[in-house]
């Protein structure tokens, strides 16, 4: 019996496929746990990372609010938890605790992710966690507001809306004080050109003497516009300026050198036109001065170009308004197309800004890169204005929001030898717009602000633009393109949607000044 049985158990120990099968159940628990785990375990980390940018987002946005309690600050961080918080699907997350340490803002908050396969090891669920720290330390602000007041402003309530909206908005950045260790404003009008107030006529950086090519190419060299205007009957410098010329300095913040005549701003003085061209009859916007005899003895040597650059006729003149002579009706002296209200540098001050924005009154075209110009150059810490930071201290945010209603427009291709209106680049025939034709001087103005755009943005200065009921398609996307990222771009296709982009700007602003 035994030896019969011998042979089998001898055959059985030899079998290998039996030995492998019993170890590999033995093996397959472990291993299916060791799986199963790393699922669980992925799943885990794919919620501590949803909680994480949740509480992240929390912290920022009650970083950025100012003037709420801290039970009121507890309550807007768990709303904005839940709002961004999408890991319900995989895990549960707990209430936030949010803690306040001197400037600092802690929130963490904990929670659960249930197990699959570790629940083989009576391992039922993962404590998950995140947390966030955000230092509420108050980042200066230099903002220049950059306000379109051109003519089409005055229509369908549009400046009644403009100023409303951008005073709630200041009186928001100021939170109600009437000044600010953290905040500074500017508000650049801009029509044609900009008028950077008369109370800088004797500045070193104005061109009063003519040094520059710009300050006498409407007349002849030596001519000196506060000679012209000294001339004429009561008549002041209204405080516009042109926009200077040359690689270096047109399209920049270059400080002006009372030694580099190129970076000086000419007076601005828009030419009195002649009464009628060649042909005898008038296609001129601003004939405002009898042109008399143009300083010619014989009619046939007066033509327009010489009527308009003859600068004996300002001698004890007037400019005359009133109907039926030459467009007299229309005309408007030298200020011709020249807002009415000064750039009001940056201030501590909410009532000066409150104040500058209440006296702005449409008047005049479009040009918008004079607008944007004047905004960089009152953020820059040099001449002409000196109230902006250096640009590297890291403490201030430089900022520009951009509002315009309408297209770059300075009527190319007019029927008369200027061949544009007078602006802040002159005339379209002396050659700064383009083509001494006219025609495609708007182009050319778009380009600029282009080009001015990007030159702000390599500042460091941030650019908010508003399309205030713009329509027209290039200008829609020339204001995309100048905005910093493309949500700081707006259209606001009504007077009653304006008062919220200007809230939604605020709050962007207020947002800037968190430190994470």
């Amino acid at each position: 019996m035994l030896k019969t049985l011998r042979p089998g158990v001898r055959r059985f120990a030899r079998n290998a496929r039996g030995n492998v099968a019993i170890l590999f159940g033995l093996a397959i628990i472990p291993i299916l746990l060791g799986v199963g785990a790393a699922v669980d375990y992925g799943r885990a980390l794919i919620v501590r990372e949803r909680m994480s940018s949740a509480a992240d987002a929390a912290a920022l946005a009650i970083g950025s609010w100012t003037d709420l309690s801290n039970a009121e600050l507890k309550t807007k961080a768990q709303q904005y938890f839940d709002a961004n918080y999408s890991g319900a699907a995989f895990g549960t997350a707990g209430k936030l605790n949010v803690s306040f340490q001197g400037d600092d803002i802690l929130v963490n908050v904990t929670g659960s992710v249930p197990t699959t396969f570790m629940q083989l090891a009576n391992i039922n669920s993962l404590d998950v966690g995140a947390s966030a720290v955000v230092t509420k330390r108050q980042r200066n602000i230099e903002l220049a507001l950059v306000l379109d007041t051109t003519g089409s402003m005055d229509s369908n309530g549009k400046m009644d809306a403009l100023q409303a909206a951008a005073k709630k908005m200041v009186q928001n950045l100021f939170h109600d004080k009437s000044t600010s260790d953290t905040l500074k404003v500017a508000v650049v009008p801009f029509a044609a050109a900009v008028n950077v107030g008369t109370d800088n006529e004797d500045a070193d950086w104005i061109d009063k003497n003519a040094k520059s090519d710009v300050a006498y190419e409407d007349f002849k060299k030596g001519v000196k516009v506060f000679d012209l205007i000294d001339d004429m009957r009561g008549q002041k410098w209204s405080g516009c300026v042109r926009e200077r010329e040359g690689d270096g300095y047109e399209l920049t913040d270059a400080t002006p050198s009372t030694g580099t005549p190129a970076s000086l701003f000419a007076p601005y003085f828009a030419p009195d036109e002649p009464d009628s061209d060649h042909a005898g009859y008038s296609s001129y916007s601003n004939s405002y001065i009898d042109d008399g005899d143009c300083g010619e003895s014989h009619s046939w040597n007066r033509t327009p170009d010489k009527c308009q650059r003859y600068t004996g006729k300002y001698k004890n003149a007037k400019v005359r308004t009133g109907s039926g002579h030459h467009g007299y009706s229309s005309a408007e002296g030298p200020d011709w197309n020249c807002p009415d209200t000064a750039v009001t540098p940056l201030t501590d001050t909410q009532g000066k800004v409150i104040s500058a924005i209440e006296t702005l009154s449409p008047k005049g075209s479009t040009v918008i890169p004079a607008g944007l110009l004047w905004g960089w150059r009152v953020l820059s810490p040099t001449e002409p204005f000196t109230e902006g930071e250096p640009y590297d201290n890291e403490d201030w945010i430089k900022a520009i929001v951009l509002l315009t209603d309408g297209q770059n427009s300075v009527n190319g291709g007019t029927w008369n030898h200027n061949k544009s209106a007078y602006n802040a680049f002159g005339y379209a025939s002396e050659g700064h717009l383009g083509s001494t034709s006219g025609y495609g001087a708007e182009d050319e103005l778009n380009t600029k602000t282009a080009e001015v755009c990007d030159a702000i943005k390599a500042k460091g200065i941030l650019i908010f633009t508003i399309g205030f009921q713009v329509t027209d398609s290039t200008t829609i996307s020339l204001l995309k393109n100048c905005a910093t990222k493309p949500d700081m771009y707006y259209n606001s296709p009504s007077n009653s949607q304006l008062a919220s982009i200007f809230q939604d700007i605020a709050q962007g602003l207020s947002d800037l000044r968190i430190a994470q």
